[in-house]
């Protein structure tokens, strides 16, 4: 075996050492059938340390199988102890990293023969990089039948399923959602990934390992690597030193990158790994020597490499409106009309959009009919006119509150007879664009991420409201090629109707609800689905008042804003509480770019 196959497999075994967490029970013993439930537990202290008991001599068929899957609660993640209740066939092929279930409860069931059948019910999924993937099984849950034999007189598992089993208290406790960041096809921005993994000393470690298998195949389209094939770590972990410095030992293919993608490795690395408490610098390493980014010398900051924020951190933080008929800038210098013809003439869109850095405007006919897109800034020396503008669009229904992209495309959807229409303006006129689960279905309203890599419509589903999202798929250039199935966003708990929504972050939606007839509330949904009732509320306070209008970005320090319905602005304050923004009363369709 050469050397890098015998560094690929310590880093398979390392990474399956550091998969877990804690999570140790007690279980009835009385009775043919043992169950038991784990949301009670919940209360357990994380991060502490657990390693469980290998099997005892003589344990029985139902104790060696439940003492299988406390061994499987290891903290820090470790299936060693898990592997000594296998045959040792199975111990040297089970695959555990291939996925976890998160289970509820849990039932144990013998059969005549040593045979037992693990009934885990009120499921969720990861796969093997720790993406959630909901319940695939609809609420049926999980029924694994082990096998039993004997192997030097004492019962072993000869079927173990290949994946880790850990119920939802441990999960809750022991586990945490990063982020894994790739690069969007442009290689303009990072584009960031939702994982689970274990927090601790674990967590680098697991990070890189997911950051270098690259992207899901399912987002081919969306994003990608800039990791030379083959690159993996060089070691068994990516330790971290007590000044905060994470070393990451690299195989020397990274070496083949040239000047551009080893920074845009650089800061997939720093803005994965940064998201780690008390990670601040980076050492790159290959064979022990330290890997200079050109121009730099000695470790790199995670924060060096903001230019590739996934928020667009280049992008205009005025907020824009219409009064009088007219757009409007305000930032805080105060407030003005824009000088081009949105500014000059009373065009009065019902909604406008602003591309990122400010230049071009997008507005909405009073009507829905149609939409004109015009300079933000008038031609100098010379008054505006109305053949400084350009219709994009003509012969709509009721056409929704337009986006733009990184890219300064235009997205637009229109409520028509037989459903939502989606299409995207370049260059030219609006091309026609399907897009599957939102192309003909009942759309309140859409948003895109500032990364241009999520669709985010509305879609009244019967009676209620729900949020489906999509990945965009581009071409080198950032022209959309495609837009992928759109998947439902569970969100347990938000009342059947939805005002409006926002992206708040890159990865998570401000969704504004009623929970009242009087009141209006901001809610928080990961873009993942993973959010519980729980998660979906946030710190601020309930808005006394009847709120129709979410203003806000994905940026950093971007404000969080409610409209009313006679044009009053109301900001949320660090104290979690709405007080009227600095803004004048009457602005119409606030948006901030994008």
């Amino acid at each position: 075996m050469n050397r890098r196959a015998v560094v690929v497999v310590s880093l398979l075994l390392a990474v399956l050492t550091d998969l877990v967490a804690t999570g140790c029970m007690s279980l009835p013993r009385s009775g043919p059938v043992l169950t038991k439930s784990v949301a009670q537990n919940a209360g357990g202290d994380a991060l502490v340390d657990y390693t469980p008991a290998g099997p005892k001599p003589g344990s029985a068929p139902l104790a060696l199988d439940d003492n299988f899957l406390t061994a499987m609660t290891a903290t820090p993640l470790s299936t060693h102890v898990a592997r000594e209740y296998l045959t040792a066939d199975s111990g040297r092929t089970w695959a555990p990293e291939r996925g976890t279930v998160v289970y509820g409860t849990q039932q144990l069931i013998p059969h005549p023969g040593g045979a037992i059948t693990v009934r885990l019910r009120d499921v969720v999924e990861l796969d093997g990089r720790g993406t959630w993937q909901g319940d695939p099984t609809s609420g049926r849950g999980h029924d694994y039948r082990l096998h039993l034999v004997r192997e030097r007189g004492q019962w072993r598992i000869s079927n173990p399923p290949d994946r880790l089993l850990i119920p939802r208290v441990h999960f809750d406790t022991q586990y945490q959602q990063y982020l894994l960041y790739f690069v969007d096809r442009t290689a303009q921005v990072l584009v960031p990934e939702p994982v689970y993994v274990p927090s601790g000393r674990q967590a680098p470690t697991l990070l890189m390992a997911g950051l270098l298998k690259g992207p899901e195949t399912s987002v081919a389209g969306v994003e990608r690597t800039v990791f030379p094939r083959g690159t993996s770590l060089d070691g068994l972990s990516v330790p971290v030193s007590r000044g905060g410095t994470a070393e990451v030992p690299l195989s020397d293919q990274i070496l083949d990158a040239d000047r551009h993608r080893l920074t845009l490795a650089f800061a997939q690395i720093a803005w994965t790994l940064g998201q780690v408490t008390g990670v601040q610098r980076l050492r790159v390493t290959v064979a022990g020597t330290p890997i200079d980014l050109p121009g730099s010398h000695g470790d790199a900051d995670v924060g060096d490499f903001s230019q590739f924020d996934p928020s667009v951190a280049w992008a205009s933080g005025s907020l824009f409106g219409v009064r009088d008929r007219r757009v409007m800038s305000s930032d805080s210098q105060g407030e003005d009309r824009v000088s081009g013809p949105f500014g000059a003439l009373p065009l009065a869109p019902r909604s406008i959009a602003v591309d990122p850095l400010a230049q071009h405007i997008a507005g909405v006919s009073a009507d829905g009919h149609s939409v004109l897109v015009a300079d933000r800034d008038g031609v100098p020396g010379r008054p505006a006119r109305l053949s400084d503008t350009r219709t994009v669009y003509a012969g709509g229904t009721d056409v929704l509150r337009p986006s733009y992209d990184l890219y300064g495309q235009l997205w637009l959807v229109d409520r028509t007879p037989s459903g939502a229409r989606l299409s995207v303006v370049g260059r030219g006129a609006a091309d026609p664009l399907t897009a599957p689960g939102i192309s003909g279905a009942a759309v309140s309203r859409f948003v895109l991420s500032r990364d241009g890599t999520r669709l985010v419509a509305q879609v009244r589903q019967g009676a209620r409201d729900e949020l489906v999202l999509a990945r965009v798929l581009r071409d080198a250039r950032g022209r959309v090629l495609g837009v992928s199935r759109a998947r439902r966003i569970v969100m347990q708990g938000v009342p059947d109707q939805i005002r409006d929504v926002a992206f708040r972050t890159s990865t998570s939606i401000a969704v504004l609800v009623a929970p009242s007839a009087g009141t209006s509330e901001v809610l928080l949904a990961k873009v993942d689905g993973s959010s519980t009732a729980t998660e979906l509320s946030t710190d601020a306070a309930l808005f006394q008042g009847r709120a129709v209008r979410l203003v806000t970005s994905s940026a950093t320090g971007s404000p969080l804003l409610l409209g009313t319905p006679d044009g009053r602005l109301y900001a949320l304050s660090g104290r979690g509480r709405f007080t009227p923004a600095d803004v004048k009363r009457g602005l119409l369709a606030p948006t901030f770019v994008g």
